[in-house]
Formats: structure tokens, sequence, C-alpha cells
């Protein structure tokens, strides 16, 4: 009984309406496998190449240079050396902390809670 009312219904559409129906279905096809392929294989603009240039007097020789790419080099091996420096000493200060807390009674690190540490306030 559905399938024949239902080809009744379908019987009674226009060519015309078929055809728009198609159109319009195509089109939103169309966009929504524009998004699955952008979610594959990602937004096709290329990354933009940016490029550090500094400007320099005409007169500058190939010694000035190699010079000046020294002491960057000199100053970016600095500034590693004190970062590496700076994160042992942050390691090592969390090695000795770890260390000095489990030494400490529980109480004083808080694991007991603050139920314990109110008894033991009352009764001194």
């Amino acid at each position: 009984m559905f399938l024949t009312s239902l080809r009744a219904r379908l019987a009674n559409i226009e060519r015309t309406q078929w055809i728009g129906a198609a159109v319009a279905l195509g089109a939103v096809l169309f966009i929504a496998s524009l998004f699955v392929v952008e979610a594959l294989y990602g937004y096709w603009k290329p990354e933009p190449e940016i490029v550090y240039v500094q400007s320099w007097d005409g007169d500058r020789s190939y010694e000035d240079a190699l010079a000046a790419q020294e002491e960057e080099r000199r100053i970016a091996d600095a500034a590693e050396t004190a970062a590496d420096q700076l994160a042992a000493e942050a390691v090592a200060d969390l090695g000795a902390e770890d260390a000095a807390g489990a030494a400490e009674p529980a109480i004083r690190r808080g694991t007991l809670g603050a139920a314990a540490a109110s008894e033991d306030s009352e009764t001194e």
C-alpha cells in the first residue's frame, strides 16, 4: 500500500521539478565533497616563506659579514648553553625537593588530610 501511494506521488512530479532537484542535490554534494577533500589534503595555499633581511652599508666587506655571522653564532651558542644550564638546575631542584619531601612526616606534606592536622593542633 505504501509503495503504491509513493509510486503515484512520484508519477505526478513534473520533469522540470526532477531536474531542479537533481541540480540542487548536485550542488550540495559538490560543496560537501570540497569539505571532504580539504579535510583529507589540507588547504592548498602554500605557506608564506618568511625571510629575515637586514640592511647593510654598501661598503661592507666579506670579512665584516663573516665576523657578524661568527658573532651571531657565538650569541646563539651562549644562549643555548645558558638554557641547558637552567634546565639542568631546574631538574636538580626538583630532585632535591622530592628527596626532602620524602623525609618529612606525612602530616606536613598534607597527605593525612585537614582532619588529622586539626586534631594535632587541638591537642597542643
